[in-house]
């Protein structure tokens, strides 16, 4: 029996990314879930931005377009919309021909998610340039710089919380974008200080996953920038995990931390596996169960805490953070005030869907413009109904038409007892007898 009673136990447990984050998430997380706990604090800001930069080329750094991906469908589920995202890949790896699986990408094994669907692309290829990357933060967009289905650059003000992802190769105080150019530590903290004196953000979240990550924050002077990076000064960044299907290093160990302990708090928070993708239905723009886990989870233990204890990082690899110049510290923000929409956006996207919904349940639609009500009616079988009387005239005249055609074809071809078909009949007999009395 008590075999028995162990084997149900096992099979109830949920299928965690790594069960070794059970314990940490029903310590760090469950309680903040319990009536009597004390909530984190959202921040004052009212909208959310985030700029995530893959900078590398080539197959083998097939995990940096996975690591910005991952953070990508993250923020997805928290809510943010691709009119506040903008994402820049260095190279088209789903389309690379060494690509068994051509147009998709995967970050755990061929049947986690295609990590390509539903993915907005504002800057490919060659366009992905340091000088681009400025100009986004910066907002200095050049002429004809347009995004795909004509959507607006993100607007960025005093009241946004901007969140700056980079993965790729770096050194001390540099990080590469596709080999050709290097995006240093002083350009980072140039662009933030003008940001902060265009008034250009409430708080930033600054994150660099690579060797070396966190000396690109050595120069950052400005107030309220968070810094994380994956790595300290002459520490590497390591790969996760080989995949056999792909034949190449899928993510990075510190993205697949971040994204797996959130991914299984969910999932034990919420009794149901995380999704891979942003979930939606008619009045659900966003994952609640995702946004209630990052609700209670703070900057530090998300970023820091738990990659370094849970993360395998690698040989003496740290995670370096800095909030010294913050009105705030790390562990006082939730995690949701930079990966999920704003408080005030989640709402409007709620009350959106409650609209639409509503007119799609209602008969009729009701226009009120101060005190004049007028009610327009909606007769939906009006619309759907044929009048065949105008169809079978439709029908008559088509008929006529195509009779008209035929006699018109038919004038048109030769008549055998036309004068120039008999003529050429003619002189087709008389060649044919010229011929056979010359031979």
């Amino acid at each position: 029996q008590q075999q028995q009673q162990q084997q149900q136990q096992q099979q109830q447990r949920p299928i965690l990314h790594n069960q070794k984050h059970e314990s940490a998430i029903r310590n760090i997380i469950v309680p903040k879930f319990q009536p009597n706990s004390t909530p984190l604090t959202h921040g004052n800001h009212t909208s959310n931005v985030a700029i995530i930069v893959s900078s590398s080329r080539y197959w083998f750094n097939y995990r940096h377009v996975t690591n910005a991906l991952s953070i990508y469908h993250l923020l997805k589920r928290g809510g943010m919309t691709d009119d506040n995202i903008v994402l820049m890949l260095a190279d088209d790896i789903p389309c690379n021909m060494r690509n068994p699986f051509r147009g998709k990408i995967f970050s755990r094994g061929i049947t986690a998610g295609d990590l390509m669907e539903n993915v907005e692309i504002d800057y490919a290829g060659t366009d992905v340039t340091v000088d681009a990357f400025l100009r986004v933060l910066l907002g200095r967009h050049l002429p004809g710089e347009e995004r795909k289905g004509g959507r607006s650059w993100p607007s960025l003000d005093e009241n946004t919380n901007v969140m700056v992802y980079l993965t790729g190769h770096g050194g001390d105080n540099f990080f590469k974008f596709q080999d050709g150019e290097e995006l240093m530590s002083n350009d980072v903290a140039s662009a933030f200080s003008q940001m902060y004196e265009l008034k250009r953000y409430n708080e930033i979240l600054f994150i660099s996953d690579t060797c070396q990550a966190f000396t690109m924050a050595d120069e950052i002077g400005v107030p309220n920038v968070f810094s994380v990076g994956s790595s300290l000064k002459d520490q590497n960044s390591y790969a996760s995990h080989s995949d056999t299907d792909v034949g190449q290093s899928v993510i990075d160990r510190y993205s697949k931390i971040v994204k797996d302990f959130v991914d299984d708090a969910v999932t034990l928070t919420s009794g149901s596996p995380s999704k891979n993708m942003m979930a939606t239905n008619d009045m659900e723009p966003f994952d609640k169960a995702t946004v209630a886990v990052m609700e209670r989870f703070n900057l530090h233990d998300a970023l820091v805490r738990i990659p370094m204890n849970h993360g395998e990082l690698g040989p003496n690899s740290k995670v370096g953070h800095a909030d010294h110049l913050c009105s705030r510290r790390m562990n006082q923000v939730p995690l949701s005030d930079f990966f999920a929409a704003s408080v005030v956006e989640r709402e409007g996207q709620m009350d959106r869907r409650r609209v639409e919904a509503s007119l799609w349940m209602d008969d009729s639609l009701k226009v009120t413009d101060g005190e004049d009500s007028r009610h327009v009616d909606y007769d939906a079988e009006k619309e759907c109904t044929i009048d065949r009387e105008a169809a079978d005239e439709n029908v008559n005249q088509s008929r006529e038409e195509q009779k008209e055609s035929m006699s018109q074809k038919n004038q048109k071809g030769m008549s055998p007892f036309s004068p120039i078909f008999l003529a050429m009949v003619g002189g087709f007999l008389l060649f044919v007898n010229f011929s056979s009395r010359r031979w």
